[in-house]
C-alpha cells in the first residue's frame, strides 16, 4: 500500500493495538491543540488565534487539561480576553431582555430574537475552540478511512485491529452513510459488526478475570490480560483513558 502524508497517522493508528484506533487518534489530536492553544510557540499572542478562543472558547473539559497543561500565564491571557467578550454578549443579552409579563399587562420590552436568551448562553457554554479543532481533524480521519478500504492491505489492518470503542463505531456508521464506497459496503458492515461483537466479548472476559481475582480464593490465580481490563472496559464504552495521566507541558 502506498502511503502518503495524510494517510500515515491512520494507517500508523492501526498497528498500535489499541483499543480504538480512532481513540488513539483522537487523543493526539487533542494533545497538538492543547500545545497549539497553550504552549510554547505563544500562538494564545497572535490576534487570529485570541479571535477564535473568544469567539469559542472552552469546554469545562477542555478548560481543565489547559489548566492541567500547566502554563497559567498563557491561560490566563486567553480567559482576560474571552470574558470580554463574555460580557459583551451578556449585556447585548440584558438589553434585548424581554421581562416575564404580568398578567393583564403588555410585556416590557419587545424581544429582539425569538431564541431563548438561556439558548443562546447554553450554547456558549458548549462550544469549545479545542474540540471544534479535534473534530476537523477527526472528520478528515474518518474520509481516508472509507478512501483506504479500496486497498486490500488496510482492509487486513482493519480486520486485524481490536475494533472500536462504541463512541467512535457510531461515529464510523454515520460517517459511511456519506463516504463508504458502494463496492466495499458488505464488506464493511459484516466486518465491523464482527469485530465490535469478538472484542467487547474479549473486553467483558478480561473484566469478568478481573471481579474474580477480587475473591480471596482465587488470589493464585493467573491474571492473564486482566490487570488492567477496567481501564481497557472503560475506553470501550467511552472513548477514554482513565488511567492517562493529565498531558502537561514539556
Amino acid at each position: 500500500m502506498k502511503e502518503q502524508i495524510h494517510t500515515i497517522p491512520l494507517t500508523e493508528a492501526f498497528t498500535t493495538e489499541d483499543e480504538c484506533p480512532f481513540c488513539y487518534l483522537h487523543r493526539q489530536i487533542e494533545h497538538r491543540a492543547i500545545r497549539y492553544f497553550a504552549g510554547p510557540s505563544a500562538s494564545y499572542m497572535e490576534p487570529d488565534v485570541r479571535a477564535i478562543t473568544n469567539r469559542h472558547g472552552f469546554c469545562p473539559d477542555h478548560m481543565q487539561k489547559l489548566y492541567d497543561y500547566g502554563n497559567p500565564l498563557g491561560n490566563a491571557l486567553m480567559l482576560q480576553t474571552y470574558y470580554e467578550s463574555v460580557l459583551r454578549q451578556l449585556h447585548t443579552q440584558l438589553k434585548n431582555l424581554q421581562q416575564p409579563a404580568k398578567k393583564g399587562l403588555l410585556p416590557r420590552k419587545k424581544a429582539v430574537s425569538t431564541t431563548p436568551i438561556w439558548e443562546d448562553i447554553q450554547q456558549q457554554v458548549d462550544d469549545c475552540a479545542i474540540c471544534r479543532r479535534v473534530e476537523e481533524s477527526m472528520q478528515r480521519h474518518y474520509r481516508v478511512f472509507f478512501s483506504l478500504l479500496k486497498e486490500a492491505e488496510f482492509r487486513q489492518a482493519v480486520q486485524g485491529s481490536k475494533g472500536f470503542c462504541m463512541h467512535h463505531f457510531a461515529q464510523l456508521l454515520q460517517q459511511a452513510q456519506d463516504h463508504l464506497p458502494g463496492a466495499y459496503e458488505a464488506w464493511f458492515y459484516d466486518t465491523v459488526y464482527a469485530l465490535m461483537a469478538e472484542n467487547l466479548l474479549r473486553v467483558k472476559a478480561d473484566l469478568d478475570h478481573l471481579i474474580c481475582k477480587y475473591d480471596y480464593r482465587n488470589a493464585d490465580l493467573p491474571w492473564g490480560n486482566a490487570k488492567d481490563a477496567l481501564q481497557r472496559a472503560m475506553q470501550k464504552m467511552a472513548g477514554i483513558y482513565p488511567a492517562d495521566p493529565p498531558y502537561q507541558k514539556e
